[in-house]
């Protein structure tokens, strides 16, 4: 991985953690995700709208499809990742989930883009894995074993979808030529029409969430594409199962911000799984 890459990549991390913890300190669920969705599409509206027309869009059955499912799998990992916020600590969400996503991503990107995996990038996995078990609680025994649980289910399932979107939106860029800016801005229209229900029955507790929190929910709206953009303009230019393990660097910063700034328990042994998981990102940044 090139150095431009990799510095794009740390940037995308730093965003990501950041964004991460501004979600886990609203409480609301799909109102909060409707709201970032708006917002997303308002201040990404002149960016798409600007590739369109200086390099225009070719509307085919499989281009439309592929931005469709995009948006359903994105629509799906925001969900999932508000409620398991709302039931487990960060520090054991986000890093099971970041940290177990690239192994899912990895299997992936081998079975259906036809990436090359070597026996260096494989012991970085394992370094990753390892450091998830020992930030999640798993290995010292959490005195809180049912919250500890909740958050490893919530955080194994949001792996697995984040580890879906990154193959499929790495498929979408590199084998069908789809501009990152315009793969990101799809998905929120169709969040916004999927939650619109929700939102108009709901209506007063959406008005009550961006009265108190529309600080928070226009640093996502900023932070959440921007990272991502980053991270697909990344896998253009460099193997996604290189690009999605490295991002998780974002751990080390979602383990500190759960234990400075949430006062959340067990940092000591979360902060030698981030470690483990920097060493395992060395190994897959070679």
């Amino acid at each position: 991985m090139s150095p431009d890459v990799l510095l794009l990549v740390l940037l995308a991390s730093v965003l990501h953690a950041s964004w991460n913890y501004l979600a886990k300190t609203v409480p609301s669920g799909a109102p909060f995700v409707w709201l970032t969705a708006v917002v997303m599409s308002i201040l990404l509206l002149p960016l798409a709208a600007g590739y369109v027309w200086f390099y225009g869009f070719v509307f085919t059955p499989e281009t439309l499809a592929a931005l469709l499912l995009t948006g359903i799998l994105h629509l799906v990992y925001f969900l999932v990742l508000q409620v398991g916020y709302q039931r487990s600590d960060l520090s054991v969400v986000y890093p099971l989930a970041r940290g177990s996503g690239p192994v899912f991503a990895t299997l992936g990107a081998v079975l259906f883009i036809g990436e090359q995996v070597s026996l260096q990038a494989i012991l970085g996995l394992c370094l990753v894995v390892s450091g998830v078990l020992f930030i999640s609680g798993i290995a010292q025994g959490d005195a809180d074993r049912k919250k500890v649980r909740t958050g490893v289910a919530f955080g194994l399932g949001i792996g697995i979808l984040i580890a879906s979107y990154t193959v499929w939106d790495g498929y979408a860029v590199k084998k069908l030529g789809l501009a990152p800016i315009l793969l990101e801005y799809s998905a929120n229209p169709i969040r916004i029409v999927a939650l619109a229900p929700v939102a108009w029955r709901r209506w007063p507790e959406v008005r009550t969430i961006w009265t108190e929190h529309y600080l928070k929910i226009l640093a996502v709206g900023i932070m959440a594409p921007l990272g991502y953009i980053l991270i697909l303009y990344a896998m253009k230019y460099a193997p996604v199962h290189l690009v999605a393990p490295t991002r998780e660097l974002s751990i080390v910063l979602g383990v500190v911000f759960g234990a400075k700034l949430l006062t959340e328990q067990n940092f000591r042994p979360r902060l030698i799984g981030a470690l483990l998981i920097v060493g395992g990102i060395v190994f897959l940044s070679q």
